[in-house]
């Protein structure tokens, strides 16, 4: 099964990778750069942007949040990337955080979390990179930046740590967030472990009848399913 990464980039990130990337096509009449962006069954959309750690630091740390789920991922920097490395990074990185944080809030036992990793990396993801801002899902982004640098304020350090990037996307992850034009507020890390569960089973309902689900909902595995 192959899928689509749709990398959305910032006007701050392009600047910083000093890449000239395409802008997203915008449907008529709608604003151009700053379409909204979701995740389907053929592809999974994150937009992504940069901050300083503080004013005019060489530190820096890149945003990632997945458009469905509001799933944010933290990437510090100090060296410059290529989309290419960026890609890269950004696709162990949230795979990892959400491993980490199913098991940190015993979500999921931990052969369960193995098998669903394990799923993931046999669908295939092409990559698309353009330059886009998806304001609703950018009002997260904005959130979690504030976290990241008063976190590093109150704590004096000058760039997030390892532990410490892991702490905060955790917890900001296992907040409940209201999403605009949904009535129920939505909590990241269970929306985003229902949809890659509905991407596994929608690959292996394709692998035993070989023909595409009309429709990944209908294969929706909750996360209530798998509590033990």
């Amino acid at each position: 099964m192959n899928m689509q990464y749709q990398f959305c980039a910032t006007n701050a990130l392009i600047k910083w990778l000093k890449s000239d990337l395409p802008r997203l096509p915008a449907a008529p009449g709608q604003q151009v750069g700053v379409n909204t962006v979701a995740s389907t069954r053929e592809q999974m959309s994150w937009q992504l942007h940069i901050i300083d750690n503080s004013y005019g630091s060489w530190h820096k740390t890149i945003i990632a949040t997945e458009a469905n789920s509001r799933f944010t991922v933290f990437i510090p920097v100090d060296l410059i990337l290529t989309p290419e490395q960026l890609s890269k990074r950004l696709q162990i990185e949230w795979q990892f955080l959400l491993a980490e944080t199913l098991q940190d809030q015993h979500m999921l036992p931990r052969s369960d979390i193995a098998l669903l990793l394990s799923n993931l990396s046999d669908i295939n993801f092409d990559i698309d990179w353009v330059k886009n801002t998806d304001l609703s899902v950018n009002g997260h982004i904005a959130d979690a930046a504030l976290w990241v640098t008063q976190t590093l304020a109150d704590k004096k350090q000058a760039e997030l740590s390892p532990s410490l990037a892991l702490e905060l996307a955790i917890y900001l992850n296992t907040q409940p967030k209201r999403v605009a034009k949904q009535k129920t507020k939505i909590v990241p890390v269970e929306r985003l472990a229902q949809y890659c569960n509905s991407l596994v089973n929608a690959r292996n309902r394709m692998q035993e009848n070989s023909v595409t689900p009309k429709n990944i909902s209908d294969n929706v595995v909750y996360l209530k399913d798998f509590k033990h």
